[in-house]
């Protein structure tokens, strides 16, 4: 059974919804999770802009998959659709980002009493180098405001787009930036390196993953873990459906249960979960996971 078809089955024996609709237009609903397995390309003003859902055009295919990257990737290639900015990163919610940053270090130092083997300053104790892993960091907004302030000592950032990558530098500061290492690649295609990281921070990207990459990243990143390390997932989720496709930006909002089937068959446990509390009411809420392989 194919990934997808193993999160449908995990969702519909738990009661949990597997439909979802479009976030542009909520006339186009989609029956099942099977958006994934079942697409097809639309061309629009000679660019591929949409998958939409057709039975026989399995997403499976190489091509269609290259294609739905592409189109994500393209996005935040463009300046006028995402400055290198943290309003840009953050789609115009920069004023989100300080209360954001806030509530993580909260759940971070919380996270320290749920699970003491994982030390977010163990570099002031014993003078052993902490690593941190910031996934689709954009301009490395979380490793500048978050990471480095809690004491991470080398900070590694992963980013599909070159264009915002290379504004990092300049955001994070000659302080911090001199202990950063920046990979330009999708995470469908990043390996950490094995026993490396203490954390691996990766919020508000896992939508641009299909379910089958998703979990093929995070079995990837459990290796990369070293031992006490956290896999942190902070990302928005919807609700009363299963998913909500963004045909913009090539992506989907995923429901907390769907999240879960996932982190099931990616062969990890949650250590602590907490939901962001002082986001607007008027936008998805934005659940923290820390994550950590079953055997440590």
């Amino acid at each position: 059974m194919d990934v997808t078809s193993q999160i449908q089955d995990i969702l519909s024996k738990a009661g949990n919804a597997i439909n979802g609709y479009d976030a542009d237009d909520n006339d186009i609903t989609y029956d099942s999770i099977a958006l994934w397995k079942s697409t097809v390309l639309e061309e629009s003003n000679g660019n591929i802009s949409i998958f939409e859902f057709a039975a026989n055009k399995p997403i499976a295919s190489e091509e269609l998959k290259e294609q739905w990257y592409k189109t994500g990737h393209d996005y935040y290639e463009d300046e006028s659709k995402c400055p290198a900015t943290v309003d840009g990163v953050l789609g115009g919610f920069a004023h989100l980002s300080p209360r954001d940053l806030k509530a993580s270090k909260s759940f971070l130092e919380k996270l320290q009493e749920v699970r003491p083997e994982f030390r977010v300053n163990k570099c002031d104790n014993d003078g052993v180098d902490t690593y941190a892993l910031e996934c689709g960091a954009g301009i490395g907004r979380v490793s500048k405001g978050l990471l480095f302030p809690l004491g991470f000592t080398i900070c590694d950032l992963v980013e599909p787009s070159q264009r915002l990558l290379s504004h990092a530098p300049d955001y994070i500061g000659q302080e911090y930036a001199s202990r950063c290492r920046y990979f330009c690649t999708g995470l469908q295609d990043f390996t950490p390196q094995p026993d490396k990281y203490n954390i691996i921070f990766i919020q508000w990207v896992v939508g641009y993953l299909t379910d089958e990459d998703l979990v093929a990243f995070l079995k990837r990143c459990a290796v990369g873990l070293s031992k006490g390390g956290v896999i942190v997932i902070k990302d928005n989720t919807c609700q009363d459906v299963a998913f909500v496709a963004d045909r913009d930006d090539a992506s989907v909002t995923r429901s907390l249960p769907y999240i879960s089937a996932i982190v099931q068959l990616s062969g990890l446990k949650v250590v602590m979960e907490k939901y962001q509390e002082d986001f607007p009411k008027n936008i998805f809420p934005v659940p923290m996971l820390a994550l950590a392989r079953r055997d440590d």
